[in-house]
């Protein structure tokens, strides 16, 4: 705002006069509040203090002492007062994924969440960033991070999985891509490994025979870049020998020594075949 000139005549009790003083206590309060604010400390070890600069520099350069110290609270309190308060700050694109580090690095279910939502706003606002792969990347980590034992819900491994095949997909030239698909490979394995514990517990309890082949043979099918690949053959094997399916039992445990070699349990898939040829 500009304030009258002081060159300009005033006459004692005119309105003008009156706009000035009331012009000039406010630019007073004005400039008290901004120097409190800049001073002030934030309560409960996370508020951050707005800046009188434009961009938010010194709230960025918060946020980034807190990255550096690890202090989560603090990195999301800086980098969200300057989203919030500096939309036109050249630092956004920087305090939202500092806001996906700090929630995924926090790892609470509802911080992961958080952190998710973070690197995705990422991608949404700043798709031409150079750091879109890295935010890409954390959003199938933030989800690996969130799934648990096969014989538990695998909705996490199968969003870590898909934002991973979005990753390969759109960014084969990244650095990132060896890790990406080391990663991908064991969240691919825990689904493998959760077919198969189904399996073999609707053979074991309730000696339902077809349904563990057909769980096994769509975790063949699903997952063919599985570790797992001699397990499932094998239990296919032993699942249509039980349902006296021997031709296609053979056909399984053959698999196994043909096609894995260096399995462990090619000698008890040789062991099989002898029962059921009667050697």
């Amino acid at each position: 705002m500009e304030l009258p000139s002081t060159g300009s005549r005033w006459c004692p009790g005119t309105l003008e006069t009156d706009m000035y003083s009331s012009w000039s206590s406010l630019w007073i309060i004005f400039v008290c509040v901004l120097s409190l604010v800049l001073v002030a400390t934030g309560c409960g070890g996370g508020a951050a203090m707005l800046t009188a600069d434009p961009t938010g520099a010194p709230l960025f350069e918060q946020g980034q002492d807190a990255l550096v110290e690890e202090d989560w609270k603090k990195v999301v309190a800086a980098f969200d007062t300057l989203l919030r308060n500096y939309p036109s700050s050249p630092y956004l694109a920087e305090a939202r994924l500092g806001i996906g580090r700090a929630y995924y690095e926090q790892g609470r279910v509802e911080s992961l969440i958080m952190a998710v939502d973070a690197f995705q706003g990422f991608l949404t606002y700043h798709p031409s960033h150079k750091f879109v792969d890295y935010a890409q990347y954390m959003i199938g980590m933030t989800y690996v991070k969130q799934m648990r034992t096969p014989d538990r819900d695998q909705a996490p491994t199968r969003s870590a999985i898909e934002a991973m095949d979005q990753f390969l997909v759109n960014y084969p030239d990244s650095p990132l891509h060896a890790s990406v698909v080391e990663e991908r490979i064991k969240a691919i394995d825990s689904l493998a490994t959760h077919e198969l514990q189904v399996a073999r517990w609707q053979a074991s309890r309730d000696e339902d025979w077809d349904a563990a082949i057909d769980r096994v043979n769509f975790a063949l099918e699903s997952f063919p870049e599985t570790t797992l690949k001699c397990d499932l053959l094998f239990t296919m094997g032993d699942a249509y020998k039980e349902a006296a399916q021997f031709e296609n039992a053979v056909l399984y445990y053959e698999r196994v020594t043909n096609e894995y070699p260096d399995c462990d349990l090619v000698e008890d898939a040789q062991e099989r075949i002898r029962e059921i040829n009667g050697g």
